[in-house]
């Protein structure tokens, strides 16, 4: 019986480690069918060899006496068995914290997964303020909602909704931030799934309201639009609504206007016509289109359309770019129009602007502006002195003097240019080439020669030395150093890099 007694208690402990070791490994890996089994035949060997050594022990304890030995023992045991308990359970609560294990996303799904049917599952007969009924009898939703970049619903041509994808967001009564990832496919589930409380930063922007979604909606023809569609297309159809709030328009093609008021006169097509002059129309917007079918042109409804000429726009896009060239220390480019910017100071601003181009190559204009962008002046018309090429850099040290660089389309090559009139006039920096006695270790390697270096980068300012670093290409980091102590007028070979 002794022999027993020993080994149950022994198995019993052996079983309750395994035990709680399989829940730890489910709750910070997952995998509950292969854990699950495991877990099930240890709690059950466990329960099994406990209760049979209760039962020795009681035998044991009245046919002999237990001396201190064995009472030390036993309680070193029950010392083990909760030193245990407490490591994997520290673990198993340490899985349960927010991305440190699988439990903490089972935690989060209990806690912000909800399923809810969607029963008014026709577009046509209830809109998009069915789904909203829905939502709302499980969710208790905000009076007011937006939306987080785009709301998506697909349908069929008798308007049964197939898919729904939106984020939702909008302030509770006592004015917290609810959010509501919403997600539906029919061929799936009959539930929507919302994801509650998830991370969101935008603002309360109006122009992202969801309001004025379901507005377009209730006066737009989508439904007559979707049935001559549906006569021409196939059976199973699918077609999309897309809203994604307020937005920008440089082209009239698919715009139809839906006046603000029931009253209102259509007069929202002259607003198109501006169009064909340039800028850009700015409106709450309903896209209708088919998203198989690319050769059909959507259909977009607009309300409330303001046109903002194009004239405006530049001025706005040039303030944009001018605010950026103050906020760093380098060069900005305009990735519309490739014009290159550059501030110094509160006031002078100056810019290289397009004004040719062909093959790749680009012809330039220098402009100042000394009242932070709002007047411009153009001080030279031919900086680079006869030279097409892409702007490779521009940068001012003072007022008065700066360097240009021009690149070709490869950046294999370039050349600066320098200015001490703040722009009005430049002339090519010579560098002494003949005066370098040492090529960097891979130019060995790859056959390089002094001919070969011939990418200047732009110059650093440290205190009053400039330095270049001359290399083969653009993407290269090892090459020869020229550097000048008398703002450029003459340059000494410093070595290589490295």
């Amino acid at each position: 019986m002794l022999y027993i007694y020993k080994i149950f208690g022994k198995l019993s402990i052996v079983f309750y480690i395994f035990m709680l070791y399989q829940l730890w490994h489910l709750c910070q890996y997952g995998g509950l069918h292969s854990h699950f089994p495991k877990i099930v035949v240890g709690m059950c060997a466990f329960v099994v060899t406990f209760l049979l050594w209760l039962i020795t022990r009681a035998y044991y304890k009245k046919a002999t006496s237990e001396n201190t030995t064995k009472k030390k023992m036993f309680y070193i045991e029950i010392v083990g068995i909760l030193l245990v308990t407490l490591f994997f359970g520290g673990r198993i609560v340490y899985s349960a914290i927010p991305y440190h294990g699988a439990l903490s996303w089972k935690v989060d799904e209990w806690s912000n997964k909800k399923e809810i049917p969607l029963e008014h599952n026709n577009l046509y007969k209830t809109g998009v303020e069915g789904i909203l009924e829905d939502l709302n009898e499980k969710l208790d939703l905000p009076e007011k909602l937006y939306i987080s970049n785009k709301c998506q619903i697909t349908f069929d041509k008798n308007g049964t909704i197939h898919d729904i994808s939106a984020f939702l967001y909008g302030k509770d009564e006592g004015g917290k931030k609810n959010t509501y990832l919403i997600e539906y496919d029919a061929e799936n589930s009959d539930f929507i799934t919302v994801w509650t409380d998830s991370d969101e930063d935008s603002e309360y922007e109006e122009d992202m309201s969801l309001s004025p979604m379901m507005e377009i909606l209730k006066k737009a023809d989508w439904v007559e639009q979707v049935k001559k569609w549906a006569e021409n297309e196939e059976e199973s159809q699918l077609y999309e609504i897309l809203y994604m709030g307020r937005r920008a328009f440089n082209s009239e093609v698919g715009l139809q206007y839906i006046p603000k008021d029931a009253d209102s006169v259509q007069t929202g097509n002259h607003y198109f016509e501006q169009l064909r002059t340039g800028g850009e129309i700015l409106g709450f917007e309903v896209s209708l289109h088919i998203p198989e079918v690319q050769s059909i042109t959507p259909v977009r409804y607009i309300m409330n359309p303001q046109y903002i000429s194009q004239e405006k726009l530049d001025q706005e896009n040039t303030a944009q770019q001018v605010e950026e060239a103050k906020n760093t220390e380098r060069w900005i480019v305009d990735q519309s129009d490739g014009a290159m910017y550059f501030s110094f100071g509160e006031q002078n601003v100056w810019r290289l602007v397009v004004v040719d181009a062909a093959a790749g190559s680009r012809f330039y204009a220098m402009e100042k502006s000394v009242d932070k962008g709002a007047v411009w002046e153009r001080i030279n018309e031919n900086p680079f002195l006869g030279q097409a090429g892409v702007a490779q850099g521009m940068v001012f040290f003072d007022e008065k003097f700066g360097v240009i660089g021009l690149t070709g389309a490869s950046q294999s090559y370039s050349t600066l240019y320098v200015t001490r009139d703040g722009g009005t006039s430049f002339e090519k920096i010579e560098f002494p080439m003949s005066a370098i006695t040492e090529l960097p270790k891979h130019s060995q390697e790859y056959g390089f020669t002094v001919a070969d270096y011939d990418y200047f980068s732009m110059p650093d300012k440290h205190e009053n030395v400039l330095t270049v670093t001359v290399t083969t290409a653009a993407n290269e980091s090892e090459g020869v150093i020229f550097q000048s102590t008398d703002n450029g007028n003459s340059w000494e070979y410093k070595g290589v890099t490295g």
